[in-house]
């Protein structure tokens, strides 16, 4: 497409960018956002909703520069090859080195640009979204860059602690002057649990893989059976958790989440039932889907509930 002044803009090429992010997986980082908005929140006026469309921008373009470092490191260090890979992007030269870990410090900025944004709109000058943000920020670079939590068994504590509690909490201190509450950790904590096994699912698919290239994930050091275990109590206890919620403070409209209780059996069987390599293959995307039904009707539960 040639635009003003002559300048060529490559189609195909943002395409591959958007692709590099992952978009898919941005769910996980929405749904924790909304939930911190519906507790801080429940009818937001205007102003509200402008202030969490920054910060929740700055959480997805975040999240965006998470997955680029992640595409760079994972080529750099050779985890990725043409054979197997998670991200065709760089393994089969669709971009290059360059240009994804250039995205990536792009996406780092305009993130902080978003954050900065919605603080000002907020006009709160708590320390505490601050320490959330940069936290956020060390994760996303050093999960598989720097510290490289990913390579150390730490991937699915990382992803349960950023996906469930800081996201919602972040959101809800951001609308809300700087507040803290230990609710939002709690009720938060099941999405993190269910974005924990996303990944799980992720590690156990490549295992094989991870265990060549010298990774040490949970899913490679426990062996398929016991991760496959640990993958079913993952999808079991956000149940417990929400039930848990529903006795304490007396809204038993979440308790209609077990009407999911069929749903999360079949995909935490799924693999038994089928030969190892047809389960281990697509657990990952039926995880994905799994995740993406719960959190939903989590959502509208906690939105009908008014947990404020």
């Amino acid at each position: 497409v040639r635009g003003l002044g002559n300048t060529m803009i490559d189609i195909h090429k943002i395409g591959r960018y958007l692709d590099a992010t992952r978009y898919p997986t941005f769910t996980i980082s929405l749904f924790p956002a909304v939930i911190g908005l519906l507790l801080s929140k429940p009818n937001p006026t205007g102003l509200e909703l402008s202030i969490f469309s920054f910060i929740a921008t700055c959480i997805i373009v975040l999240h965006a520069a998470a997955n680029l470092c992640n595409t760079y490191f994972d080529y750099t260090d050779k985890v990725d090859t043409k054979e197997h890979n998670s991200d065709p992007t760089l393994v089969n030269n669709l971009l290059h080195e360059g240009e994804v870990l250039n995205a990536a410090w792009i996406a780092f900025a305009f993130s902080m640009m978003f954050f900065g944004s919605g603080v000002v709109l907020s006009g709160q000058a708590n320390l505490i979204p601050y320490v959330l943000f940069f936290k956020g920020m060390f994760v996303a670079f050093n999960y598989s860059g720097g510290f490289k939590f990913k390579h150390n068994c730490l991937g699915e504590l990382v992803v349960y602690l950023i996906f469930g509690p800081t996201i919602s909490l972040f959101v809800f201190s951001c609308m809300m002057k700087g507040a803290y509450s230990w609710l939002v950790v709690f009720i938060s904590s099941p999405l993190g649990l269910l974005a924990a096994s996303v990944l799980l699912a992720n590690n156990v698919r490549d295992a094989g893989n991870d265990r060549k290239v010298g990774v040490k994930t949970i899913a490679n050091t426990l062996g398929i059976k016991k991760a496959m275990n640990l993958y079913s109590i993952l999808l079991v206890m956000p149940y417990i958790q929400v039930t848990g919620l529903a006795m304490l403070y007396h809204h038993y409209n979440l308790l209609f989440i077990w009407i999911l209780c069929p749903f999360s059996f079949y995909f935490a069987t799924y693999p038994h039932r089928q030969s190892v390599a047809d389960g281990i293959s697509s657990i990952f995307e039926r995880s994905l889907a799994h995740y993406h039904l719960f959190g939903s009707t989590y959502i509208a539960l906690i939105y009908w509930c008014s947990l404020v």
